[in-house]
């Protein structure tokens, strides 16, 4: 009998990976416990679909046409529940006697078996990705309307016969998974004088999800502090933790926050999806020329790029996303943040602790000393670390940071005002990228509205043809209401050239380095989410919701 060929194997034939990016991820396998093909995926140094086609080569297994699918959900009631989410695999369609299920472990015979028992089915498996194995399954097993009615009755059984500890237990739990189906990147618990508010922010906007007693304020926020290894003693001071969500929806990290209030304590939690925080460079929003110099300058060996815009603009997916794509064996990447977002392996990251003095000018300092090619400072605050992280960038070292600034070109105003010297500024900055989230108009239920004159005017200004109609958000059941889902950036991208390079020296004024930014092929931020309403992306409302005073 002929060996199976291993999957790191065939990913080096099929050219996916080197032997160097082999080894590195066998040696990350072995240490996290984490399979192969997974690491290979954070790592992005392949894409799920060379995954799947190795994975194809040593089973055997046929490749699901995702496109192609229209699940039965008669079919789905005849596997339980409790079996899908357990072994990760979703019952699609009955042909005869013939169950088909998709599964991105097609070796896993055992399920197989178990599932052909309690059907009575010949069961037949078809690969598929595990992101698209668990959508399937949160929307047909686990939705966000059977998670109300669970809540509904642990809260009526709370106010019937008190607190139990597997209640609250319960209850946490619900909440979060509440928030993962909804797409939520926060989830707040709030008190006020007789209630207890529940809110999840989606899309960039808060929403009020539930109202509790007031009853439930302390048993919940104890509990979320226990699962964040958060002192629960001293209630009058703000924490911070982490929570490793481990259930029917897979594992993830969630930062937790706490703050005194007048009614009591308030917890934020912020939702550490992979996915959502490291994306694809090309899927994050850019237009396709703005892409093109991004990619051209995150490849540099040298130099300092900046990314801009309020907090909750993106900016940490930006930065994430570039160091994937630049993430290889042969290069010592470093970070230092406040704090780890996501932990990404191969790449060695830090944590800013001020009270230990491990500032961000201190860590940068140190970090230094460790033969880096690549740094990310997660925030330039202070005219220190400004001066390390230039200093770093023309001693032949990439530095990428970020500023608190309304668009690209303040950002060098800022930095020129904290004290940093316009000679070497002008010597080290390569490039800025400004950004906002606009939401996505939902596919679903968008309609199309005429356009007015004001709003044709609005587009004139910019050089932009006017449409005859807008699209306009509704509001259905599949967007939660709000006629939007799901987001996509907005990116305002100023390369230095030689003309701005000189303009830095001279201390010029915002409109100066604008202007010349524009006529070096930048489009500013407004323009840019006009664009996206042209293409039926997102709406007006929005864009002058998020970028105001264009």
């Amino acid at each position: 009998m002929t060996e199976k060929k291993r999957i790191g194997d065939i990913l080096v034939e099929l050219g996916f990976i080197d032997k160097d990016q082999l080894k590195i991820a066998l040696a990350e396998s072995k240490k996290t416990g984490i399979m192969l093909g997974e690491v290979l995926l954070r790592l992005n140094w392949i894409s799920e679909e060379q995954l799947q086609m190795a994975i194809a080569i040593q089973s055997g297994a046929k490749i699901l046409d995702l496109n192609r699918v229209n699940p039965d959900p008669d079919v789905i009631k005849i596997v339980p529940k409790e079996i899908a989410l357990k072994h990760e695999i979703f019952p699609f369609e009955k042909e005869d006697n013939t169950l088909k299920i998709a599964t991105a472990n097609p070796f896993d015979v055992l399920t197989k078996d178990k599932i052909a028992r309690i059907t009575g089915c010949k069961v037949e498996t078809y690969l598929a990705p595990k992101d698209w194995i668990r959508k399937m399954n949160r929307i047909y097993y686990q939705t966000a309307e059977s998670i109300d009615q669970q809540i509904e009755d642990i809260t009526q059984l709370y106010e019937l016969s008190g607190i139990e500890e597997s209640r609250i237990i319960k209850l946490s739990e619900l909440i979060i998974e509440k928030g993962y189906i909804l797409g939520a990147s926060d989830i707040h618990v709030v008190p006020d004088a007789n209630l207890l508010r529940i809110f999840y922010r989606i899309d960039g906007v808060l929403r009020q999800e539930y109202i509790f007693s007031k009853k439930l304020h302390q048993p919940l926020v104890t509990r979320f502090k226990i699962m964040a290894d958060i002192d629960i003693s001293n209630p009058n001071v703000p924490h911070d933790g982490r929570i490793r969500y481990k259930g029917d929806l897979g594992e993830f990290d969630i930062r937790v926050s706490t703050f005194p209030s007048h009614f009591g304590e308030i917890v934020v939690m912020r939702l550490l999806i992979y996915s959502s925080i490291v994306g694809n460079l090309e899927e994050l929003g850019f237009e396709k020329e703005d892409l093109r110099r991004f990619l051209k300058n995150i490849k540099r060996p040298y130099g300092l790029i900046l990314t801009t815009g309020p907090t909750g603009s993106g900016k940490t997916t930006t930065l994430y996303s570039a160091l994937m794509a630049i993430n290889r064996p042969e290069i010592n990447i470093m970070t230092i943040e406040d704090p780890i977002e996501f932990l990404i392996p191969s790449i060695r990251q830090s944590s800013v602790n001020p009270k230990a003095n491990f500032t961000f000018a201190n860590a940068l300092r140190a970090a230094m000393r460790q033969d880096p090619d690549v740094i990310l400072v997660g925030e330039i605050r202070d005219m220190e670390t400004a001066e390390l992280a230039i200093r770093a960038s023309i001693t032949g070292h990439l530095v990428l940071s970020t500023l608190h600034t309304n668009d690209a070109a303040s950002a060098i105003n800022r930095l020129l005002d904290i004290g940093v010297s316009p000679i070497t500024l002008a010597s080290s900055l390569v490039m800025i990228v400004a950004q906002r989230l606009v939401r996505k108009v939902c596919k679903d239920c968008m309609k199309k509205r005429p356009i007015s004159d004001e709003e044709i005017e609005i587009f004139r200004k910019q050089g932009l043809e006017p449409p005859e109609e807008l699209p306009q958000a509704v509001g259905c059941e599949k967007c939660g209401n709000s006629g939007y889902k799901g987001r996509t950036g907005v990116y305002e991208v100023i390369e230095v050239d030689d003309e701005i390079e000189e303009l830095i020296r001279r201390n010029p004024s915002r409109s100066a380095i604008e202007k010349a930014a524009v006529k070096n092929g930048t489009e500013l931020l407004f323009k840019q989410g006009l664009k996206k309403v042209l293409r039926g992306i997102t709406t007006l409302e929005e864009v002058l919701r998020v970028i105001p005073g264009a």
